[in-house]
């Protein structure tokens, strides 16, 4: 009863006291509404801004993997493969435009810190980040003018970069120097696009005194924390998939001394199980690739009794060979990419008259020894035409007619090659490090701390190891690893700043 009283009372209240009032404070709440509405309206622009930078600069950092078009499909990424639409611009609804694109070797330490010129490169090797700037965007206020006048827009702007970092995981703990450190007329980078260049064969490891890649160091990672024993890293060798991940961005650190048994790790790759590694033939995690021609055969009838036998012959080695162009790598000398395709053909493929390989017909002359192209495929290439065509050299694909002794298709592996045709044994994941560099920065022996890795490519085991003198991998880089097509690749693109 008393509130309908006081509501009755305001009613018959002539006084004007209210409006007043209302004459006073209605320009200050609508203001406020308007100011808080303008707030709103500028942080989701910033937003939009913000958010469209950070797409466009790790849609390009996501193709920063140092190879030779790099830059063109990072350019391509960030200018065609990324929409973003802002909402509350002056000139109304929209995509959000890319207004400049700069990748950088480096960045500063601190975010605060401008980027210096000596930080921007357009060299694709060298490109680690990017930064996207997008094109300023103006917004008019709805604050009233009469309140405040000189503020009737604002322009407001979006800078982002992002980053790439290498990751790959189960691969095996080895690594190379780069044997293109010193050479500034082509990156690794560059070779790895060159057909040339991948079917050189490169000794990678070798016995004796120039087995080292530096002081106390044989090729050798430490995954592990220091817990890196000789059998521990033998097992990552040759299982499938070890339990570990390497990063480009953390660095490696190195394992010290050499590993006696390492050539037994390698060659169960070949369907070759010797020492330790006679107890895993059971084992699919160990079983050999799909085609493991090496030039052996049986001593008497026992498939798995294998020697070299002049009569077989597995992927020959290149004719000649020069040294690494790092000093300090001692091993890593590279062939000259001509090795004896036609002999090869003569005692594994029957003498087969032609064939063609990546899109190259080669025509072979048993009686004069050459073949037309005169330069022969690399050895994995040709390794991968005998899988994908069923020609895996030996008497299971060419019956009584064949002229090697050997057999190509593994016997030895209870479970016969790999079951994941995904996963090619004859290929293994290398750490490429700029030796040089590090030799001149502190040295390699005893280093705990985590090396800069340039690079992680893959490398085909073109023979197995042997023992002596013959202790030794040699192989072909096939190319990069590859985030989408390599199943080691872990590859992070990140906001960097």
């Amino acid at each position: 009863m008393l509130l309908r009283e006081k509501f009755q009372s305001l009613k018959n209240d002539d006084s004007g006291a209210i409006a007043i009032w209302a004459t006073i404070t209605l320009p200050l709440l609508l203001g406020a509404a308007a100011l808080s509405v303008d707030a709103s309206r500028f942080y989701n622009l910033d937003q939009d801004l913000q958010s469209a930078a950070d797409a466009f600069s790790k849609a390009g950092a996501a193709e920063l993997d140092q190879r030779g078009d790099s830059l063109i499909r990072a350019n391509r990424a960030i200018t065609t493969l990324v929409n973003n639409e802002q909402k509350f611009a002056t000139r109304g609804r929209g995509n959000v435009k890319v207004g400049s694109i700069r990748f950088l070797k480096s960045i500063p330490e601190k975010d605060y810190e401008d980027i210096s010129s000596d930080q921007i490169t357009t060299d694709p090797s060298q490109a680690r980040y990017v930064e996207v700037e997008v094109v300023p965007e103006r917004i008019s206020t709805l604050f009233p003018q009469g309140v405040v006048r000189t503020i009737t827009s604002i322009e407001l702007k979006a800078v982002s970069t992002s980053g790439f970092s290498q990751d790959i995981c189960g691969v095996a703990p080895v690594f190379i120097c780069n044997p293109f450190e010193d050479i500034s007329t082509t990156s690794i980078y560059e070779a790895m696009n060159d057909p040339s260049f991948r079917r050189r064969q490169i000794l990678f490891k070798s016995q004796g005194p120039n087995a080292q890649y530096g002081s106390g160091n044989f090729g050798y990672l430490d995954p592990f924390e220091g817990n890196s024993g000789a059998s521990k890293i033998a097992d990552a060798i040759a299982v499938d998939s070890p339990n570990l991940c390497l990063s480009k961005s953390s660095g490696v650190n190195l394992r010290s001394g050499n590993i006696n048994r390492i050539s037994q790790a390698f060659n169960v790759r070949f369907d070759i199980y010797e020492g330790s590694f006679k107890k895993v033939k059971t084992n699919p995690a160990y079983a050999p690739a799909a085609n493991v021609i090496k030039g052996f055969a049986p001593k008497k009838k026992n498939a798995c009794d294998l020697v070299p036998n002049p009569a077989a012959l597995g992927m020959p080695r290149d004719d000649t060979y020069e040294s690494s162009s790092s000093s300090s790598s001692q091993v890593g000398s590279l062939g000259s990419g001509n090795w004896n395709f036609v002999e090869y053909m003569r005692i594994n493929h029957n003498y087969m008259r032609s064939l063609t390989i990546e899109g190259v017909t080669y025509t072979l002359d048993y009686v004069n020894g050459r073949s037309s192209p005169s330069a022969p495929p690399s050895r994995y290439a040709l390794y991968r035409w005998e899988i994908d065509n069923d020609s895996i050299p030996g008497s299971l694909t060419y019956g009584n007619s064949a002229v090697t002794p050997e057999e190509g298709i593994p016997q030895c592996h209870s479970t016969g090659a790999h079951p994941d045709p995904d996963i090619d044994r004859r290929i293994f994941t290398v750490a490429v490090l700029n030796c040089e560099n590090i030799e001149a920065s502190g040295g390699m022996n005893g280093r705990s701390d985590g090396l800069p890795v340039e690079t992680f490519v893959k490398v085909f085991m073109t023979e197995p190891m042997g023992s002596g003198n013959e202790n030794a991998l040699y192989g072909e880089i096939v190319g990069p690893v590859i985030q989408g097509q390599d199943i080691p690749a872990r590859d992070k693109v990140m906001v960097v700043r």
